[in-house]
């Protein structure tokens, strides 16, 4: 049986390597810590989303990256719950809203009407579409221009990458990212 500490999180990092980062809480451990995070993110969803040419596909992995993005931000181990996911979406554009303007008005009816409609019902429901032209959100026509959103949303994870790079391991940026990645090694447990 394989060891936990030799599962892969990366092509090249194993849980052993970054438990031991997080044990250390050095410099040069921080910069890997950072580098796997943003490893994680970019080659899990942003670098998919710079190919999708679906508006659709766009926001269905985007609804992934921004509630793995919040999980990060907030130190949550998942989602699940009742009212969790949509809290995860609420405080998302609370905290994005530079690079989501209006969005945190309409938190609720994102959640249910292109969150959990794109993701149980392979839809958005209640009059809601999804373009790939236009301002980034209309509330009045309800459509949402998936690229603008995207391009956002790394502006959002960029930002974030940022405060890590200048934050330290007592900051309660990092506190919460720590506990999501201990959270993702005890995930490789069976």
């Amino acid at each position: 049986m394989k060891n936990i500490d030799d599962f892969l999180l990366t092509n090249d990092v194993k849980v052993g390597e970054l438990k031991k980062w997080l044990h250390d809480k050095d410099d040069a451990s921080k910069e890997k810590i950072i580098k796997l995070i943003y490893h994680r993110f970019t080659n899990r969803y942003v670098k998919h989303l710079k190919k999708i040419d679906s508006g659709f596909l766009k926001m269905a992995v985007s609804c992934l990256m921004i509630e793995t993005i919040e999980s990060f931000k907030q130190g949550k181990k998942d989602t699940k719950g009742r009212g969790v996911g949509q809290k995860m979406f609420e405080d998302f554009f609370k905290t994005e809203e530079i690079y989501f303007p209006g969005f945190k008005d309409i938190h609720s009816e994102f959640y249910s009407s292109i969150r959990c409609g794109i993701l149980h019902q392979a839809e958005t429901t209640k009059a809601w579409r999804i373009l790939k032209k236009d301002a980034l959100l209309d509330k009045t026509n309800k459509t949402i221009n998936a690229t603008k959103f995207v391009s956002s949303l790394e502006k959002s994870l960029d930002k974030y990458i940022q405060d890590l790079k200048t934050q330290d391991f007592n900051s309660q940026i990092w506190k919460n990212a720590i506990l999501k990645l201990v959270n993702i090694c005890d995930n490789c447990n069976k």
